[in-house]
Formats: structure tokens, sequence, C-alpha cells
């Protein structure tokens, strides 16, 4: 038996998130499907498959129930929802309204023929889906059409059934325009590309790149994929992916990400990810696997709509049934209990909480931040604390040389061509760092280069072993000592150039802020959050850091170990929720720990792993706060909108004073205005 194998099929006809609850349970019935999860905010199914044949098999036992499973990237086109039945009904209901007025006795039997043809795809689908869901709203719409054909209300059931269609269709289209806003990250990759080859240009097709090949992206043209600059200078935009309007400039060395547009210049670049692979793929994979990972405001929606319902229910049947025995007036009671059936359906309130969350999570993805799940987006609301790490998260996370204090025997200039030799042969952040210095300077021939944990780096230069070596792991005359104290206080990174014992210079170092950082800090402030600087770096170098930045020395904690900063968090954790950002794997621990884990992307794959939350820059930082927190007011909105017009219209009902018509209207109202307020985070600004 082969092993399981994952597809992605798009679901037509899945309107509601009680569609999808519907489909899920169908195709994990289905034998040789081991898993099945479905997502009505994507639209999609994700199959386990166990044998190849099980995909007809769950093709067939969606087509029973009224629904049609493609292979993604098969998609019919066409417009959304039941907009030819939509079509007929209200023709015929403009029909009908014309013979009452011109043929009085044919009127009554016009309405009925509108409201027939109306409720025939209904109750074809109601039939279809009976066993598994009683309760359907196509069930509770057929039900109350054909009650009111039986109490002769013949012109307001065919005035039902074309409203119901009308809303069908258009919270059809708007899911589709939902849909399309999130995946529509796609669409920034060029349809042709200007690939470089032995013969010169040629214009081919994206699909016929390939990881290697060397493009060229002139001005005005969008980046066919992730890659690295060869040549030319450029300015770039990135917002689709940072949400920063300025754009950045770009030359050899640096990386580009597909999608993005070249305002200026040109480059040439190599392809490192192929374009279907690349960053912009990635986004929508981790949009999609955040879609079906609910929240718990969703959870508690659920439960709530699976009670609601069959409450309803019952108090239709008890002013159907029970009522007339006390008041008399069957007819006029069963009419409410028919209204009744039509404000039973939850689906508005069904929908209020994943739509949000949907629009939420894509509004993220084209702001910087990647949320991994639902539940990610609502806990960010409620935290108080951040803690953010140091180096990488608010440094660049690369020492620069900033001062060289030579010590007497030898000058600053011979001193750093000495290091930059024995530099050669050290992975080390600092060693890096004296090799980009001063290109000028040259190293002179270096042999048997080693190194030496905990203390440094050695080299065989013109027939002397030379060193750099920590301050702290040498014994140092008084003088040298003094000049290091001086300049660790003052928050640089230390490295000594000795020979055998003797201290020839000392190297300082300063890992640059980020550009962005201190008005990141700033903006997390006016949010009202608390902010902890958790470092594993010295206290001189995190107190001229936090200076530099705005921190109070109250909030910085140096010196701390991968435990020290769990424990921290973990005391946090306490005290009304933490946040914490990091990109080490260091930060792992702590940030799986916190109640919302932050990594940003440049940062190691385990602190991605273990965070909720992707940033692609640290500005991207209050932008995920400030939109996790309108989401969550999306959503009580949603809410609120959904019980309070299901709520009013019941209690009017019972009290006689709306019908069939109004509670159609506000069952496909709340879903239409449920929608329209989740889709206006797409654009909203933060």
């Amino acid at each position: 038996m082969e092993a399981p194998k994952v597809r992605v099929f798009r679901v037509e006809g899945m309107d509601c998130a009680d569609c999808a609850r519907k489909v899920e349970d169908a195709l994990n019935r289905v034998p040789g499907v081991v898993k099945a999860e479905v997502s009505f905010q994507s639209g999609k199914a994700y199959l386990q498959l166990e044998v190849p044949q099980a995909e007809e098999e769950a093709a067939r036992a969606l087509s029973a129930l009224g629904y049609r499973l493609r292979p993604e990237g098969k998609e019919k086109g066409g417009l959304p929802g039941p907009w030819r039945w939509a079509l007929a009904s209200g023709g015929l209901l403009l029909g009908a309204f014309g013979f009452s007025q011109l043929l009085p006795q044919l009127g009554a039997l016009a309405y009925t023929l509108a409201a027939l043809v109306g409720v025939f795809p209904l109750f074809r689908r109601a039939l279809r889906s009976f066993r598994q869901n009683p309760f359907s709203i196509q069930t509770l719409v057929s039900v109350a059409t054909l009650g009111a054909l039986a109490i002769g209300a013949q012109a307001e059931a065919a005035v039902v059934v074309f409203l119901f269609l009308v809303g069908e269709v258009l919270e059809a289209y708007a899911v589709a325009q939902a849909r399309g806003a999130l995946f529509a990250l796609g669409e920034l990759l060029p349809r042709r590309v200007y690939r470089l080859g032995a013969v010169g240009v040629e214009e081919v097709p994206l699909e016929a790149l390939r990881v290697g090949d060397r493009v060229r992206v002139p001005p005005g043209e969008r980046v066919p994929a992730d890659g690295r600059v060869l040549m030319g200078e450029a300015l770039v935009e990135e917002s689709a992916f940072t949400g920063e309007p300025l754009p950045q400039a770009k030359g050899p060395g640096d990386r580009v990400l597909g999608g993005s547009l070249v305002a200026e210049g040109s480059l040439v670049l190599q392809v490192e990810r192929h374009p279907k692979a690349g960053f912009l793929a990635e986004m929508e994979r981790m949009a999609e696997e955040a879609l079906l990972k609910k929240g718990q405001a969703e959870r508690l929606v659920d439960a709530f709509s699976r009670r609601y319902t069959p409450a309803v229910l019952l108090l239709a049947g008890f002013v159907a049934f029970v009522l007339p025995l006390f008041q008399g007036d069957f007819l006029g009671h069963l009419y409410k209990a028919l209204a009744l059936l039509l404000i039973a359906c939850p689906c508005a309130l069904v929908v209020s909480v994943p739509a949000a969350i949907a629009a939420g999570v894509a509004r993220g993805a084209r702001a910087g931040v990647l949320f991994k799940s639902g539940a990610a987006l609502e806990r960010l609301a409620s935290v108080r604390h951040l803690a953010l790490d140091k180096t990488g998260t608010l440094t660049l996370g690369r020492p620069r040389l900033e001062r060289v204090v030579p010590l007497g025997e030898v000058g600053a200039e011979e001193a750093l061509a000495l290091a930059k030799a024995v530099a050669e042969g050290s992975g080390h952040p600092l060693a890096r760092a004296v090799r980009e210095a001063a290109p000028e300077v040259r190293a002179p021939l270096a042999e048997g280069h080693r190194t030496e944990p905990g203390l440094g780096a050695f080299a065989w230069v013109e027939g002397r072993e030379v060193g750099l070596v920590r301050p702290e792991a040498v014994p140092l005359p008084k003088e040298v000592a003094e000049v290091v104290r001086e300049l660790a206080q003052e928050g640089h990174s230390l490295s000594l150039l000795v020979e055998e014992t003797r201290a020839l210079a000392v190297f300082a170092f300063q890992d640059t802020p980020k550009e962005e950082a201190q008005a990141a800090l700033r903006a997390l402030r006016a949010l009202g959050l608390r902010l902890h600087l958790l470092t594993g770096d010295r206290e001189e170098a995190a107190l001229a850091l936090g200076k530099a930045l705005g921190l109070k020395p109250e909030e910085i904690r140096a010196g701390l170990s991968p435990l020290d900063k769990l424990r921290a968090v973990e005391a946090l954790a306490q005290e009304g929720g933490v946040a914490m950002v990091g990109d080490g794997v260091n930060d792992a621990p702590a940030l799986a720990r916190a109640t919302v884990g932050l990594a940003v992307a440049e940062g190691t794959e385990a602190a991605l792993r273990a965070a909720d939350v992707g940033l692609l820059g640290l500005a991207a930082l209050p932008r995920a706060f400030r939109l996790s927190r309108m989401t969550l007011a999306v959503v009580r909105q949603n809410i609120a909108l959904a019980v309070g017009l299901k709520g009013v219209f019941l209690l009017s009902t019972l009290l006689g004073l709306t019908g069939l018509w109004p509670a159609v209207l506000a069952d496909n109202g709340a879903l239409f205005l449920v929608t329209l307020n989740s889709l206006r985070l797409l654009w909203a600004r933060v």
C-alpha cells in the first residue's frame, strides 16, 4: 500500500463555515482518505490519500451533497453562487406581479410557479445533505417556502425564495473576493522574464526559470524569483512583503525577493529559488495553514451555533403546535413559526469569526507579519508584556570594528594587518568584522591557523605566533586593563591582539542598532506594552544599546543563559501574558513558552519553527499588535451584528411585527454585513 499523499483541492459550492464542516465530515468518511482538513476561508480541502482511487470516491461523496471537488489550478470560472436560479426566480416574480395586476385570478398561480422554481435548487441540496445535517439553511428555507404556499401566502413565498437566492449570490461573491484577496500574492510575479543565456537575452515564460539562471530585471518590472544581485544597482520596492512604502537600495551581493518591484535602475540577478517555491509561495502556504487552526473565539462560536439552531427550532415548534391550543389562530401561529425557521439559521454567526481571522491573516501577510494560526492572531491582542532579544533582533547582528587602540609596540595599521591575517582562519563574528574593516589594509601571509574555544584564534604570521583573544581570558598589565575597562564601559565588545604573552592592540566592536529599532520601540510603547530586553550579552553592551534606543535600565536584563530567558518569560506570562521576539537558536525555548512567540525572518530556522508569528523585519512588530487588536475588534463587531439582528427579528417575529421576507433579509443582511465588515481589514492601515 502506498504511503498517504497530501493533495490540495478546491471545493466549489462551499459558501459558509457550516458547509465546510459538512464537507470535512463527509470526506473523512471516504474509504482511502486518511485525514481531511477543510478551510472555509480559503475554499480548499487538504486530503491525505492512502490510494489514488480515493480521490474519485471523495469527488462522488461531495457531488452527492451538492459540492464539487476540483484539483487546485483547475477551478471552474464564471460568476459564483446560484445566479442563474436567482435570475429565473426574479424574472418569474416580476411576471407574477404583472399577472396579479392584469389577471388577478392567475396571480396566485404565477406566484406559486415563481416560488417553486426558486426553491427547487434549495430543496435538492437539502435532500442531498439531510442525513448529515437536517437543520441546514436550505432545509429551513424549503420548509418555510412550502409552508407559506400551504397557508396561501404565495406572493410572500416567492419573495422569500428570491431574496434568499440573491443573498446567496452576494454571499458567494463576497467570499470569492475575500479568497482572491487572501491568495493574490502569487499574482505579483511577472508572466514573462528576461533570461541571460549563451545567445544573449531571451524572453521566456516564468515557468521556464530554473535555480541558477541569470535574469535581467529592467526598471518598472517585478523580480521573477528569489535571488541574489550579480550586477547593477536599483531602488527596489518591497511594500508587498514588509509594508514599508519607501524603496530600498540593492546592489551586488544583496538578496531580493520574487514579486518586489524595481522602481529605479536595473539588476542582473541569479535565481536561488524556483518562482513557485519562493518566499511568496511560503507566505501563501503559511496563511493557508493558519486558517486551518481555529482560535478560541471560533471554537466558542461553533459550540454556541450548534446549540442555537435546535433551540430556535424547538421554539418554532412550540409556537406552531402548542400556542394554538391556548390562543387559537392556528394559521397565524404557523406563519410565525415559519419565520422563526428562517431566523434559526446561524450562518452569519458561524462566519463572523473565520471571516475576520482570514482577512487579518491576509492583511498581515501583506504587512510583513506571517501568522501561523488564527489562535496566535487572537492571543497577541491580549498580551501586556513584550520581551525582546538583543543581537539580531534589535541590532544588525553583524559587529563592526569601531576602534583600534595600539598599545605601544605597533601602529594601528600594522595591528589591523596582523589581526586580518589571524582572522582569515576563524568564522567568529568578530573575526569577520576584522576582515571586512578597512579594505585598503592588506593582511600578510599567515599559516598554521588554529582556534582554542573560550580563548581565541591564532596563526603564524611572518615567523611569529599572533592571536586574537578575549581580554578576560588572559592576565593583563594594569595600564592595558584600564584601557579595556574604559572601552567595555562604553558598551563595546573587545578583542585583544597578542604576540605570545604581549598585548599589541585592543580592537573595539559595536553591533549597530537596526535603523527601525527606535521607531518600533516607540510605537510599541504607544500601544501600552511593557518592554523587557533579555540578552545573553554583557551588561555594559546591553545598557549602551538600551540608552541609544530609549530603554530604561530597569527594563534591561543582561548576561542571561537560554534557561534564564525561559524563566523570565515564564514569570512574565503569569503577569498578563508575554510576547517574545527573537532570532537565534538560544531564543527557541523562550519563543515556544511565550504566550505568543515572534521570530524575525532573518533569524535561525530553529527560532522560526518555535515561533507562532514570523516578522519580515522589526518594523512589522508594531503592525502585528495593531492588526491583532483590530481583528479582535472586528470579531466582536461581527458577533454583535449577527446576534443582534437575529435577536431583534426573533423578538419582532414573536410579537407579530415582522414576517417571512424580513426574516430572510435579516439572515442574508447579517451575513452580508459580517462579510463586508471583515473585508475592510484587507485595506486597513496598520
